[in-house]
């Protein structure tokens, strides 16, 4: 029980509040007492009682009518209404409204300690019960947490591993080359083509390296400065960089933006890596002569839903749950011997993360792969005046 619980009682006699008061101080309690339903409220409200006893009929708002407004105020009160005109139906009502127990006048003092008594060591359970479940929850959380960190702590391992290696094997690639030539193990009419393949793979080393930089930018939100971007114009702007490649290959290019397409607050230089990433993937592996579809429009919800599409070398069905892994490439994209990190898709899906839009793949080998975006959009679209 706890140490000197303070209790209120409410009732319209002084002569039961005077009584109340005498026997429960003889047993270390401290009283307090109103003369009406409102009188009671306010003292309530201004205490810190662990037990209410309240006559039901008073001045003012009823005992009943109490039980509820002391209960929104503390849930954890304990109220055992006082009566002269016990019956069953206010004995139920009285329940139902959160009342614990009843006592009848005239009552002796033992039956009023016996009823306080139990009272306070049902709420000293329940409190305790309480202090059980939070302490199970914020232990279960710090459990919950402390394996979040232990997976994202084995996944930063990881991820520096593989850092490491994919950085390494450019250089180690270079120096190898220049070993040979200083060696003279290499001709000098073939050292040429041993030079091209030593820039090749310092072209390498500076996309793995660019890309390194950005995925590590994404993780720092605070430092994006943010503003109206309108997805279209970006996606026309990275499509003119890209015309040299697509017309040097013949590809079949096929636009479909809506009008009017709303701005979305985001930071433009990623809205241009997200573009940049998704086509070039798509002219990479798109052959002479192939097709490509790009489409961006308004869907449900106001949400941006944009595709693109290629009839490219496509994604093995075993391949489709690892393509936003970290360096992680196809096995036929790796056949192609076509440059790439196996961060560019990694990256789309951070700067998506981080507008809460979502990406999704369906893909056949040889038949081609279609990316499927969903963008929040900020603003509602303008329409043609």
């Amino acid at each position: 029980m706890t140490e000197n619980p303070k209790i209120l009682v409410v009732d319209d006699e002084i002569g039961i509040c005077e009584g109340i008061e005498r026997a429960l101080s003889s047993e270390n309690f401290l009283v307090d007492s109103a003369l009406d339903g409102d009188s009671g409220l306010e003292k309530f409200k201004a205490g810190n009682y662990a037990l209410v006893l309240i006559d039901v009929m008073l001045p003012g708002i009823s005992g009943i009518e109490l039980i509820q407004l002391f209960h929104e105020h503390d849930s954890e009160v304990v109220c055992i209404i006082i009566t002269g005109y016990a019956t069953v139906e206010l004995a139920v009502q009285a329940i139902k409204r959160g009342a614990y127990d009843f006592l009848t006048k005239p009552f002796s003092i033992d039956e009023l300690l016996h009823a306080v008594n139990q009272a306070l060591e049902h709420r000293r359970l329940s409190l305790e019960a309480k202090r059980t479940q939070a302490a199970e929850a914020e232990a279960q959380r710090l459990a919950e947490e402390t394996k979040r960190l232990t997976e994202l702590d084995r996944a930063k391992k990881d991820f520096i591993r593989l850092v490491t290696h994919e950085l390494q094997a450019p250089v180690s690639a270079i120096e190898n080359y220049i070993k040979l030539i200083l060696q003279g193990y290499i001709p000098l009419e073939n050292q040429n083509s041993i030079l091209e393949k030593c820039l090749a793979r310092t072209q390498e080393e500076r996309s793995l390296i660019g890309d390194l930089l950005e995925l590590g930018h994404l993780e720092v939100i605070s430092s994006f400065q943010t503003c109206e971007v309108q997805l279209d114009e970006t996606l026309y702007s990275v499509l003119e960089t890209d015309r040299e490649q697509i017309d040097a290959k013949k590809i079949d290019l096929q636009i479909e933006i809506a009008p009017f397409l709303p701005p979305i607050l985001a930071v433009p230089e990623q809205i241009k890596s997200l573009w940049n990433n998704l086509i070039s993937n798509a002219i990479k592996y798109t052959p002479d002569l192939g097709q490509i579809k790009i489409s961006l429009n308004m869907g449900p919800e106001n949400n941006f839903i944009g595709e693109i599409s290629d009839t490219g070398i496509g994604i093995p069905k075993e391949d489709l749950d690892k393509l936003f892994t970290e360096f992680y490439r196809a096995k036929n994209a790796k056949a192609m011997e076509v440059p790439g990190t196996g961060l560019g898709l990694v990256i789309v899906k951070r700067i998506l993360d981080g507008l809460d839009g979502k990406i999704t793949v369906d893909s056949r080998v040889n038949k081609g792969t279609t990316f499927h975006l969903v963008i929040p959009a900020v603003y509602p679209p303008k329409t043609a005046k």
